[in-house]
């Protein structure tokens, strides 16, 4: 027996592969992406990704890995020395230390997952690996094969005794290889064709943070390689060529003329700086509030009409194409974060929540920077296009970048967009209240308790002299104040001799105001005096003008006078009018009582109908009359109970045409043939009962389900009667003996349910849905039934379909619209 408390380990099967490697990875670039980050952790200086004929080669001079490495690392799924912090442990140690300029150990990582490698599975079902650690004494290569659809046969078997082709080589594949990794991808899962290849290529130029290319440890090329494409290529510019180094793509060397903001966290200190075309605008300093960020840097660009042109001008592209935010984790770009059909950081939603002041993706371009912070805190998703992991670092992140965003758009929308005359160019001047609002700013700053002003441009100074006469006592006092918290002598001396100035030119300025005011009171008093003369002269002609008003007044009360004498005679006319029309009316309604003069004004199909149903029951007193005649005549035998029973069929027929005709007299087929708005359940329960019955005799019964909540609409009640007579006529015809009318009172919609248990469809009709057509027929009938119930459920905007999951019988589904 054994042991119940023995242990119990997991099982992993070869299906592992498909979860880290090509179903985790949405995209061929992505794949890419992440090959390269192993590069570069791999202390690469030049990475090489050659496209060949159904293969695909990626190549780097890293420092490679010798069979140890390639056991304990590589072959070990979801280890990551990264992580693990012994990637470069061994070229710490004096054993080592020739390679010690070349291999220094990294303070990040780009990639610390330990899938990364899988990415190969995405690109092509087949990767042969060859490679060659730099410290490795003797020439030795090690190449191992892998063919992934080993992995994927029969998920029974484990990951770990799927076995992987290795030999060693005393030859480098490829000649001047002498250590690193080649990654050989072939039997390829994409077409690479040009445009895939330069998409590639442009997306590979946005991978790795501008700002750390060319230090120590960003010293990184990558370059690609097609064959095929130099010829096409010879006809394009750079940009637009396939083979190349890939070039990174910088924001400050587009020279762009706007407004900007950087910002970097460096440990306890957040400093803040805004450029407006150029010049320096403030210079602020924070404490890092932050618990989880300890080194980040923002820069965000205010794309305006200038800078969208100059944009489309270097990169050849649409600014909105090329992106918004991107974010730079450990030197690496972190997707989605940039990409045109993504917000990750809710930008455009927030600008939609109604803020006219907020910027939104197309306003905008810039990046974030993180570096050396925690791990865990900023961890990317597993499906490498996922974004971060929500942690609190993410979060503390988000509101560093909106905390930024907002400095910027605080210029930017009340200084910028208040501009009266806008010229939309590097040129463009700022109005007087622009450059007072420019001054307020810095003052607030400067007056923040959180907020240290380091320094501001010379600008604001320029901006401070020419608009002297525009400030306040107080405004002079805060300047004052702002250059001594900067230490800026010279402005504060700038501004204690304007200050002076602003009030000698207020001295002058009232004295003016004094002299205007004198000459002013003279002008109007002499105002006043010819006012007065001009008043006596309308009083004159006013009095004037009220004789004559008061004499239009009278001939108009005449006149009106007259107009409702005569407006009384019109409305006496027209009441007496209206009351002789509505009395021909009513004697032209009672006058038509007769059939033949009501059809005339009634459709035809209303009509085809009404004779349909009086032939329903003439072709019974037919057909019993005939069957009737057989048993008299060929078989000479006919009892009195037969007999009986043939009497009464007719007779009841007979009955029905009676009912029907007294139904449609003049009166009551105007009635039944007029829409009206009524219960449909009511009217059903009632026509049944009162006439339908009548009629039916003991040959069939109608069971009606009850149901207290009426279904109002509009309809004709001939069309309702013509429904239930022809479905309960071919029931007796396939010697049914009881009818269901079941109801369901859905709101908007009343489901009607008829079923019999008569003997149902011909099981050789191949779609029920045909007994609908017109002249369709199994019996001798005409074949209009059906056909006319279609029709009339279509006009009211209903449908009728056959149930065929009934066992026996046949089971029709009604439903009536409202």
């Amino acid at each position: 027996m054994d042991n119940p408390q023995s242990e119990l380990k997991f099982k992993v099967s070869s299906q592992i592969k498909n979860i880290v490697g090509k179903d985790l990875i949405s995209d061929d670039n992505i794949a890419v992406f992440e090959l390269v980050k192993n590069s570069f952790d791999a202390h690469s200086k030049k990475v090489k990704i050659i496209f060949e004929p159904e293969k695909i080669i990626i190549w780097d001079d890293g420092k490679g890995m010798d069979k140890d490495d390639i056991i304990n690392k590589w072959l070990f799924l979801a280890y990551s020395a990264k992580k693990e912090g012994d990637e470069d442990i061994e070229f710490s140690s004096n054993e080592f230390e020739d390679y010690r300029n070349k291999i220094r150990p990294k303070k990040y990582y780009a990639g610390a997952k330990g899938v990364g490698r899988f990415s190969t599975d995405k690109l092509g079902e087949k990767l042969t690996l060859t490679t060659r650690k730099i410290s490795e004494s003797f020439n030795t290569f090690h190449q191992l094969e892998f063919y992934w659809k080993k992995f994927e046969e029969n998920p029974t078997l484990l990951f770990q005794d799927i076995e992987i082709d290795y030999k060693e080589l005393q030859e480098a594949p490829i000649p001047d290889f002498k250590h690193g990794v080649i990654l050989e991808i072939s039997s390829l899962r994409s077409n690479w064709g040009r445009k895939q290849m330069l998409d590639l290529k442009k997306s590979l130029e946005k991978l790795i943070n501008p700002v750390e290319e060319g230090t120590d440890d960003y010293d990184f090329d990558i370059e690609i390689i097609c064959e095929r494409e130099k010829e096409k290529d010879s006809f394009f510019i750079e940009r637009d060529r396939v083979n190349g180094k890939v070039k990174n793509f910088i924001f400050e060397t587009l020279e762009i003329k706007t407004t900007q903001v950087q910002s970097e966290i460096k440990a306890n200190k957040i400093r803040t700086s805004l450029f407006d075309r150029g010049n320096l605008v403030y210079e602020i300093e924070e404490a890092n509030s932050y618990d989880h960020i300890q080194n980040a840097r923002i820069r965000i660009f205010y794309l305006n009409h200038s800078a969208k042109l100059n944009f489309k001008n270097s990169m050849g592209i649409e600014s909105v194409r090329f992106g918004h935010i991107f974010l730079f984790n450990n030197g690496f770009r972190v997707y989605p974060y940039g990409e045109t059909n993504f917000d990750p950081l809710g930008i455009d939603r927030r600008k939609a929540q109604g803020r006219a002041r907020f910027l939104g993706t197309r306003e905008m371009v810039g990046r974030i920077e993180l570096w050396n912070n925690s791990v865990e805190e900023f961890q990317e998703k597993s499906s490498r296009d996922g974004g971060l992991k929500d942690t609190l670092g993410k979060k503390e992140m988000e509101e560093y970048y909106f905390e930024t965003l907002k400095k910027l758009e605080r210029y930017v929308a009340p200084i910028l967009w208040g501009i009266t005359k806008r010229s939309g160019n590097s040129e463009e001047n700022l109005d007087l209240q622009s450059k007072k609002q420019i001054i307020d700013l810095i003052v607030r700053l400067a007056g923040s308790k959180n907020i240290e002003l380091i320094k501001f441009g010379q600008e604001v100074i320029d901006i401070f002299n020419e608009s002297i006469e525009n400030q306040s006592d107080e405004d002079f006092d805060r300047l004052i104040e702002i250059a001594q918290k900067t230490n800026n002598q010279e402005f504060e001396q700038e501004v204690i001799l304007a200050k002076k100035r602003y009030f000698d030119l207020l001295r002058e300025k009232e004295h003016a105001e004094q002299l205007q005011r004198e000459e002013e009171e003279k002008r109007l008093e002499a105002e006043f005096r010819a006012k007065e003369e001009e008043q006596k002269r309308l009083e004159a002609e006013q009095k004037t003008k009220e004789e004559e008003e008061k004499r239009l007044l009278a001939e108009q009360r005449a006149k009106e006078e007259e107009y409702k004498r005569l407006k009384a005679e019109e409305e006496a006319r027209e009441s007496r009018e209206k009351a002789a029309l509505e009395e021909q009316l009513r004697k032209q309604k009672e006058s038509q009582v007769r059939f033949l003069e009501s059809v005339s004004s009634l459709d035809i199909t209303d009509v085809l109908n009404l004779n349909h149903q009086i032939g329903i029951d003439a072709n019974t007193i037919k057909n019993t009359l005939i069957n009737f005649q057989n048993k008299f005549t060929k078989e000479g035998s006919l009892n009195l109970n037969d007999a009986e029973n043939y009497i009464n069929r007719i007779s009841l027929a007979t009955e029905k045409i009676l009912s029907v005709v007294n139904y449609t007299t003049k009166a009551n087929f105007m009635a039944a043939t007029l829409e009206t708005e009524a219960d449909i359940i009511g009217f059903y329960r009632n026509y049944i009962y009162t006439i339908l019955n009548q009629h039916l005799g003991k040959d069939i019964t109608i069971n009606i389900d009850k149901i207290d909540s009426p279904f109002i609409r509009k309809f004709k009640p001939i069309d309702l009667t013509i429904i239930i007579d022809n479905l309960v006529s071919n029931s007796r015809k396939k010697h049914a003996k009881n009818v269901f009318l079941s109801f369901e009172n859905l709101g908007e919609k009343l489901c009607l349910t008829y079923r019999d248990d008569g003997t149902g469809l011909d099981p050789k009709i191949a779609n029920p849905q045909e007994i609908f057509q017109r002249g369709y027929t199994t019996t001798r009938g005409s074949g209009l039934g059906m056909f006319h119930i279609k029709n009339i459920l279509t006009e009211m905007k209903s449908t009728i379909y056959v149930d065929t999951k009934v066992e026996s019988g046949i089971e029709f589904k009604i439903n009536f619209s409202k």
